[in-house]
């Protein structure tokens, strides 16, 4: 009984910070609403987030590429893949998306990945991280020689903090956790 007063307490501290960051106020329709507890939160859907890592060419640390898997396991159909890539060092980075499951891990460039939590997400409202972290900006970035796709990355954890979705405790534990694996076994 614990466990579920404590469960609904994080699901309720979840709307509320959502209702916070000038979104609408989540409702639930009335014929979905027991009268005993007209006031219970909506329903909600688990949102994983994992970053995959990939060798580079040459495999230095700087040259190894990183994106965004979110998967759900109460949605079996939810995955979602965010990531940057450019044909070479003189164009464009572009966000590319893949709405698919993928099995990253079978990539013969995998080198490892940062299980990065998991989400509490109102029901419908399943792809606000991936959008979060889709709209990081990578108009003219090209023109910077230090950023690459870790910067995409991070700048997009960057942005779940600033929307109030996670805190910036987490992001330090994910930005080391993620720097030390990146780091690993390179080329100096």
């Amino acid at each position: 009984m614990w466990r579920l007063k404590k469960a609904l307490g994080f699901m309720w501290q979840a709307v509320l910070h959502l209702t916070r960051f000038s979104r609408p106020a989540l409702s639930i329709p009335s014929g979905n609403c027991s009268v005993s507890q007209p006031n219970a939160p909506p329903s909600y859907t688990t949102i994983c987030l994992r970053i995959f890592i990939f060798r580079g060419e040459p495999d230095v640390y700087y040259r190894r590429h990183v994106l965004c898997y979110f998967t759900s396991p109460t949605n079996r159909n939810f995955h979602e893949t965010v990531r940057v890539q450019r044909e070479n060092d003189q164009c464009p980075w572009k966000v590319d998306p893949v709405h698919d499951e993928m099995d990253w891990t079978l990539s013969v460039r995998y080198i490892g990945h940062v299980n990065a939590g998991c989400f509490m997400m109102p029901q419908g409202e399943e792809m606000m991280l991936v959008d979060i972290v889709s709209k990081t900006p990578v108009t003219d970035k090209e023109y910077n020689s230090d950023w690459n796709c870790l910067n995409f990355v991070l700048e997009g954890l960057g942005q779940i903090v600033s929307n109030g979705l996670q805190t910036q405790e987490w992001y330090d534990r994910v930005e080391k956790e993620l720097i030390d694996k990146l780091v690993d076994g390179s080329v100096p």
